[in-house]
């Protein structure tokens, strides 16, 4: 069986179909998002049943969302996800008052959006949230009354994914992760959350599309990022790789990472994602090649809130 070195040093088997690990974010379903928008537009009701159809079909169950997506949350529960035995995460609004009841009236508005009795995981929007006790009261209410699974949080930098990774409240961390941002490898921020049981979801494999595009578009849209576009895109084709296999795969291939949250506009990207998720092989290459490569992105091009 094929190994690699994990971040702790011990030699791990590379499984060689990922789609277990795939989780489909919904925030293109509800809004126009990302900078490298194929449609350049949402897609219509009927798009997005199909790309569902193909997701529970291929074996995705994982699904995530927020009530901050537009419409989403309305279009999954008309869809009836739910009904098809999906995880779905969702998050608590960015704006959310400090109020117990606040959090827990937000929460069942999302539940009757998604036509749900309750959620896999809810989710902090914000990481300052971790803080204030009003909406941490009512976070750890809704998880005992059986309103949701699981408590986690999203957050964007390496402070906030240590802090949440040894608060005992917290189930879940979802974390921005890709080839150009590797700043959770270098603070022991896995191994810190593993030893505490946490669920790993992973977020911008492809930068919100920056990774896929010709580097002088990249270039244009955000500035010194052309440089390192191009740097990725020769070593995913030293790889024998295209772009796009070579992101998601690094993403996917991470051993402490239970979860890949990615975007689709068409029905077409989800068939090549899934695909990709079944090169066992074609990961280890990528993940072997590109770890450690970028590991001083500037921290204007890697969160994409300062672009």
């Amino acid at each position: 069986m094929t190994t690699r070195v994990s971040d702790a040093g011990k030699k791990v088997p590379f499984v060689q179909d990922l789609t277990a690990k795939l989780c489909l974010g919904t925030v293109q379903f509800g809004m126009q998002y990302g900078i490298n928008n194929v449609l350049r537009r949402q897609p219509t009701d009927e798009e997005v049943c199909t790309v569902l159809d193909i997701a529970l079909a291929q074996g995705i169950h994982m699904f995530d969302t927020a009530s901050a997506y537009g419409t989403a949350e309305s279009i999954l529960g008309c869809y009836g996800l739910v009904k098809k035995k999906a995880h779905i995460v969702s998050k608590l609004s960015p704006g959310a008052a400090d109020c117990k009841e606040e959090v827990l009236a937000e929460l069942r508005c999302s539940l009757q959006r998604l036509g749900a009795e309750k959620l896999f995981c809810y989710m902090l929007h914000r990481a300052e949230d971790l803080d204030r006790s009003g909406i941490m009261d009512g976070m750890c209410t809704a998880k005992e009354r059986g309103l949701t699974e699981k408590i986690g949080i999203s957050v964007y930098g390496p402070q906030e994914a240590m802090q949440a990774a040894q608060d005992d409240r917290i189930d879940a961390i979802q974390i921005p992760y890709n080839v150009l941002d590797q700043r959770l490898d270098t603070c022991c921020f896995f191994e810190l959350a593993k030893k505490n049981s946490k669920i790993i979801f992973a977020r911008s494999a492809f930068l919100q599309g920056l990774l896929l595009m010709n580097p002088r578009e990249a270039e244009a849209r955000v500035k010194g990022s052309g440089r390192l576009i191009e740097c990725f895109q020769k070593r995913a084709q030293e790889s024998d790789c295209s772009p796009v296999e070579a992101a998601m795969l690094y993403a996917l291939s991470h051993p402490h990472i239970d979860y890949v949250v990615f975007g689709v506009d068409t029905p077409d990207q989800l068939i090549e994602n899934i695909k990709i998720s079944k090169k066992g092989a074609a990961s280890m290459r990528c993940y072997q090649h590109l770890q450690g490569a970028f590991l001083d992105t500037p921290l204007e091009i890697i969160q994409p809130n300062l672009w």
